[in-house]
């Protein structure tokens, strides 16, 4: 290896700064928990509709699907004083931060609907250059206990927001959105000026370019289509979970969200697990075996919605969920090709997002006709579906080989 090589070589980082680097999900992860419970009750409440609050919060699959990306792509050639990544970062949390400020004070849907847009513009370009980050400032060796310290980091992040701020609603409207800055802002100014990025050697091909080779890539593509269905169904329960929950069972916002967290906390507790038995039993077949249960919990729920059989279908679909989360993406990149681990992240990511495009509004549209329980019957089966794609096209796969 030549001198300059081993100059862009990454440091290996201490456990401190992995976690300083962590705050980052901790605040994606707090984003997500005030986009779940907080926003689609907010939206319900100015519209009236939930097949119209769907299609609102559907628009964050067009900038999930493209900001991430772009601007992963754009910061790649970056050169600034700060760093490529870091200033994107800052930058479009500064905007999804005020965007939040300004939603809690909107009165109606027309004054919601842009500042929704400029939230979800914010907040994908924040995120796509934040885990483009990781492979810039830790070495290949270090990345699997990066990532177990950060989903461990992020995971605490939903869970704060819905202890402190999701619940608080009930008598200040105004205080959830507090929470939700509040938890956001202080971790992304620690992550920030706590981060120092490396030698960012060579850049990677423009986004056209990274599209056009993942579109010849049978086995990463086969991969993104069975990722687009089962992510519609999560997307599709996620964003109406609590007033699903409310409705059907009857339950106050504050005992739905506490469902909402149950099912957070168990996927926090089963991610390491997960993650590890990935390790021994392969990839395929613990993620296989977490799709599987996440649907039949989600199924079982729609057929019999009842408080005492819901609390253990929760746990066992949050350990299913934790599976396909954390098994997932160590699957995904056994699939990279050499030297394309960020661009192809910022792909996997805007699949991932993407679906937010037809989650929302299909869920929506499910409980306008069926009511709640069509809402996790139709998400059991999207899931199911994912599932049943991506076990068809690796049995072919096997079959080519043989």
């Amino acid at each position: 290896m030549s001198d300059r090589s081993m100059s862009m070589a990454p440091h290996r980082r201490t456990i401190t700064e992995l976690v300083v680097y962590s705050l980052g999900l901790f605040a994606i992860q707090v984003f997500w928990g005030f986009n779940s419970s907080t926003m689609p009750l907010r939206l319900l409440d100015l519209t009236g509709s939930a097949g119209l609050t769907g299609i609102i919060l559907s628009s964050a699959g067009i900038f999930g699907a493209v900001a991430p990306v772009l601007a992963g792509s754009v910061s790649d050639r970056a050169v600034t004083r700060w760093g490529r990544r870091i200033p994107f970062i800052a930058c479009g949390w500064t905007v999804t931060i005020a965007a939040i400020c300004a939603l809690s004070f909107a009165e109606s849907a027309a004054a919601a609907v842009p500042l929704t847009l400029l939230l979800y513009a914010g907040f994908f370009s924040a995120v796509g250059p934040y885990f483009a980050l990781l492979p810039d400032i830790t070495p290949e060796e270090q990345r699997g206990t990066a990532s177990g310290i950060m989903f461990m980091v992020g995971g605490t992040g939903i869970i704060s927001y819905l202890l402190l701020g999701a619940g608080s609603g009930v008598t200040d409207s105004h205080t959830p959105f507090l929470w939700a800055i509040g938890l956001t802002a202080v971790p992304v100014a620690a992550m920030t000026l706590g981060t120092r990025e490396g030698d960012p050697g060579g850049h990677e091909r423009p986004a056209l370019g990274l599209i056009a080779g993942a579109l010849r890539n049978h086995a990463v593509l086969s991969f993104f289509m069975a990722q687009v269905l089962w992510w519609t169904g999560i997307w599709m329960v996620s964003s109406f979970f609590v007033h699903a929950c409310r409705v059907m069972l009857g339950l106050a916002t504050g005992a739905a969200v506490e469902l909402f967290l149950l099912f957070t906390a168990c996927f926090v507790v089963f991610a390491l697990p997960a993650g590890l038995l990935g390790r021994r039993l392969g990839a395929l077949r613990v993620m296989s075996g977490g799709l599987v249960m996440l649907a039949a919990s989600l199924a079982i729920i729609s057929i019999a919605p009842r408080q005492g059989i819901v609390y253990p279908l929760l746990v066992s679909a949050g350990a299913g969920y934790a599976a396909v989360l954390a098994v997932s993406f160590s699957y995904f990149m056994e699939l990279l090709p050499p030297g394309r681990t960020a661009g192809y992240m910022g792909l996997y990511m805007a699949c991932q997002n993407g679906a937010l495009l037809f989650g929302p509004a299909a869920g929506g549209a499910a409980i306008e006709a069926f009511g709640p329980r069509g809402l996790f019957a139709g998400a059991a089966l999207f899931i199911a579906a994912g599932l049943a794609l991506l076990l068809a096209l690796s049995a072919n796969k096997s079959g080519r080989r043989h």
